[in-house]
């Protein structure tokens, strides 16, 4: 066999196996899906049900916590502030 012809036949079983593999794996994939009934149109349907959170927020807690985590960044970058600033100029910015 000539090199053209080995490589054609080394493509030609690579390309082959790969075909295969894909092949598994698609059905390994899709199968299961199918067999649950996955892919049916009886629940493909939209809900008519409105969407309520039935969960219980405190809103003020929430805004409090996010307020308290503002003061605590802008204290942290005060203290930073001339590390920062020390980087900047060593870095040449």
């Amino acid at each position: 066999m000539s090199s053209s012809t080995t490589k054609a036949t080394v493509r030609m079983i690579a390309a082959s196996f790969a075909a295969g593999v894909s092949a598994m794996m698609l059905v390994g994939l899709v199968a299961p899906v199918v067999a649950q009934g996955g892919l049916s149109m009886r629940d493909a349907a939209a809900s008519t049900r409105e969407a309520r959170p039935n969960i219980g927020l405190d809103v003020a807690a929430v805004e409090a916590q996010l307020a308290d985590a503002d003061r605590t960044m802008v204290a942290m970058r005060a203290t930073t502030a001339d590390e920062m600033q020390r980087l900047q100029a060593l870095s040449g910015r």
